[in-house]
């Protein structure tokens, strides 16, 4: 019997990641990107956007637990805003910090909690005095952002890659939002491609911008991936300066 995959073509490297599956859970095209779940026998149920690889049951812990150590270095962010990350995987992980006060999380397509919900119901096995932290707001972060008089401790952007609607999440004017709305040496974050292979596309850019921006503190923090492209992928870090 000729066994069924779902593949990631990667046109810059011109290579193919693939993962045998057992069968198609979702198919569905929403507002804004094509959601696909599949159920496989070695990675668990997989998640793809556009045609991407967002995670599976069994490597999301290396983005997840990454971009953890990242904000647990410094255990004192009570205000917390997260722009995507409607999988719930990253709030489960924050679900262990009590200095949290509230998260708002602001997730553009509400069918990608909705069926994360559904598909990968641990991500959700939250205590209710947590779950009572978070608010959720259905909304595009680039706007949010730049209409909130709200300020944070950390900021993260749990986003895809700059094509689509998360291209104006790596602007000079979102930075320009990030940054105004952070407490003073407030902690932003950002999902920033992979040090091999969009160093030169992605990463110089964003680091060049935060800069300019007068961002302080930037670092690149690279974590093993297994299922994204080259294997090796990559958080932006970086304060508000304190004047």
């Amino acid at each position: 019997m000729k066994k069924r995959i779902v593949s990631e073509y990667n046109k810059d490297t011109k290579t193919a990641f693939s993962i045998t599956i057992n069968k198609k859970l979702v198919n569905r095209k929403s507002e804004y990107q094509k959601i696909e779940i599949y159920e496989s026998h070695k990675f668990g149920n997989v998640l793809l956007l556009d045609g991407c690889f967002m995670f599976t049951e069994k490597d999301h812990h290396y983005y997840h637990n990454k971009c953890f150590d990242l904000i647990s270095q410094k255990n004192n962010r009570k205000e917390i805003l997260i722009i995507g990350g409607g999988d719930f995987g990253l709030i489960k992980k924050l679900s262990t910090m009590n200095s949290i006060k509230s998260i708002n999380l602001v997730e553009i397509d509400r069918m990608v909690l909705d069926l994360c919900k559904k598909y990968f119901p641990q991500f959700f096995k939250i205590k209710k005095e947590f779950l009572n932290k978070i608010k959720i707001s259905f909304n595009d972060g680039y706007l949010w952002v730049k209409n909130t008089d709200k300020k944070f401790d950390l900021i993260i952007v749990d986003n895809t890659d700059p094509v689509g609607v998360s291209k104006k999440l790596f602007t000079r004017n979102f930075y320009k939002y990030i940054y105004r709305a952070l407490n003073i040496n407030g902690i932003y974050i950002q999902q920033s491609g992979s040090p091999i292979i969009h160093e030169k596309k992605t990463i110089q850019p964003m680091v060049k911008i935060l800069n300019e921006v007068k961002f302080k503190n930037i670092t690149i923090n690279p974590f093993l991936m297994p299922s994204y492209p080259s294997g090796l992928w990559s958080f932006m870090k970086c304060e508000r300066r304190s004047n």
